[in-house]
This record gives structure tokens, C-alpha cells and sequence, in this order.
């Protein structure tokens, strides 16, 4: 599973192990110290999760995305990479690529709605994060068992989570709202188009389209704001009857590569209010 640091280090980092031991238990490898002790803020009786650098890893074990957990940990320890442990709470999960088998705009949605229910299984639960359930979810929604409530679940982490944090470069702030689709594009001023975001981000995303702007700051998007602007695209296309025309490659990029997070702060709600 990729992760970020939710503290703003966007590194991309892959859990390779998940101790029982707490973050007051744990004691990092080397140091003499446990995780919690390394920061107060920490919840000394959450769980913990072992790190290595991505691109680490792309270098020194070429097949490492076909094995399993455990042999991926013992795999890097043995070619001598370095682990990074950290109280789960404090990582943000998120992966990027588009396959193959997503040609329409309708399938595009689709799929990136299944990565969002897809990340928002915890990072300590790693069962939870296996293929088949995205593309069992990716399927349902293009059947139409699953589709998208009228009053988006994004709006109720908004309220919940999101004020007084930047949406876009989640870093607190004194914050206004934005609007993810630009007036001067037909964007709305309702709640549905609108997501808090410091003065930095909405001055510098200003008419710019989404992607485009996130892409090029190299910021993941979060799960509220891809929400939003799947249902506004939908909507829009619906509307037009282009729902199941081929996806352009110009738009296929844009989407490529695209980071998705989610604050582990939203994840803990969702599962309480189950």
C-alpha cells in the first residue's frame, strides 16, 4: 500500500509491516525509543505501521508489487533498506494509475468512485485493501448497484473535517471556500461546489481546472474534493448524453498519475457513524 505523511512530506512511502505492538510499545529499530515517545501528540495506544521509500524499493527489488506483506518486509531488510515506523493514524493512503479496460467517461467515474471506497479502508487494515474488492465495487457501480447519494458523503466530511484545514494542501489555516468547477466555467456557488482552502491555494488554483493544478503543484487530491468534482462531471455529462463516449487521451492524462488522499480524521467518523 502507497502512502504519504500526512504532515505535508508527500514522499510516497509503502507500508511493508504492521506490528501488534502499540505506538507505546513499539520500539523503533536502533534508537531505544518507541514511536510515541518520539512525539507527545501521538496516541500511545495506536497502532503502528513500518515504512520504506518507495522508490527505494523501485530500485532495489524490481518484483516487489508481486509479493505478499510479510515477504516484501523480509525482502527489503534483507537488500538493507531502511524502515520508517509511524503511528498509522499519521499516514495517508493513495494510488494513481489508470488501466487499460477504463475507456469511457462512464467507466473513468466509475473507477475513480471505486478508488475512493477502495482508500477508504484503514492503513492497518490491510486485508481490506485487496484489488478484487475495487473492481467488485467498479463493477456494481457501472451496473448500478451502487450509485451516488444526492447529498454527497463528501459534504458531511466537509463539515466534520474540513474547516479550518486547507482541502487542497491540507496544512491549517485560516481558510475561505473555492470552487472546484470556476464560476467563469459555469461553476456554482453552492456547497456542493465548494471546499475550504487557504488563501495560498485559492489565489494559485484561481480559473484553473482541477487536475491540471494538482498535477502541477504534485499535491494528492483529497478524497472531498474528487468527490465533488466526479458528481459534478457526471452530472454534467449525463446531461449531456455523453456518459459512454471513449475517454480522449488528452483527458486520460490529465487523470494519470493522480494522487488521491484521505485524512485519516474522515476515515475514523465514517467508521463510527456506520
Amino acid at each position: 500500500m502507497t502512502v504519504y505523511d500526512s504532515d505535508g512530506q508527500y514522499t510516497r512511502l509503502v507500508v511493508v509491516n504492521h506490528p501488534d505492538e502499540s505506538c507505546e510499545e513499539f520500539e523503533v529499530p536502533g534508537t531505544g525509543k518507541t514511536v510515541a515517545e518520539y512525539n507527545e501528540d501521538y496516541d500511545p495506544t495506536g497502532p503502528v505501521v513500518q515504512t520504506v521509500y518507495r522508490f527505494k524499493l523501485d530500485q532495489e527489488l524490481d518484483d516487489w508489487m508481486s509479493l505478499p506483506l510479510d515477504d516484501i518486509h523480509s525482502a527489503a531488510q534483507d537488500v538493507g533498506l531502511k524502515t520508517y515506523s509511524y503511528p498509522a493514524r499519521r499516514m495517508k493512503s493513495s494510488f494513481s494509475h489508470i488501466p487499460e479496460r477504463v475507456g469511457t467517461y462512464r467507466e473513468l467515474f466509475c473507477y475513480q468512485w471505486a478508488r475512493m471506497t477502495h482508500l477508504s479502508a484503514s492503513v492497518n487494515q490491510p486485508e481490506r485493501l485487496q484489488d478484487f474488492l475495487l473492481w467488485s465495487n467498479y463493477e456494481k457501480r457501472l451496473d448500478g448497484e451502487i450509485t451516488t447519494s444526492s447529498i454527497l458523503k463528501e459534504n458531511q466530511y466537509q463539515l466534520k473535517e474540513n474547516l479550518g484545514v486547507c482541502t487542497y494542501c491540507n496544512q491549517e489555516s485560516e481558510t475561505t471556500f473555492d470552487h472546484i468547477l470556476p464560476v467563469a466555467e459555469g461553476g456554482v456557488s453552492e456547497i456542493k461546489n465548494m471546499v475550504p482552502a487557504c488563501q495560498s491555494c485559492n489565489s494559485s488554483k484561481s480559473d484553473r481546472n482541477l487536475l491540471d493544478w494538482h498535477q502541477e503543484h504534485e499535491i494528492p487530491m483529497d478524497r472531498v474534493v474528487l468527490g465533488k468534482y466526479l458528481k459534478l462531471r457526471w452530472d454534467e455529462f449525463e446531461a449531456d448524453g455523453e456518459l459512454d463516449s471513449p475517454v480522449p487521451d488528452s483527458i486520460r492524462d490529465r487523470w494519470e498519475g493522480l494522487e488521491v488522499s484521505r485524512r485519516i480524521t474522515q476515515q475514523i467518523w465514517m467508521n463510527q457513524n456506520r
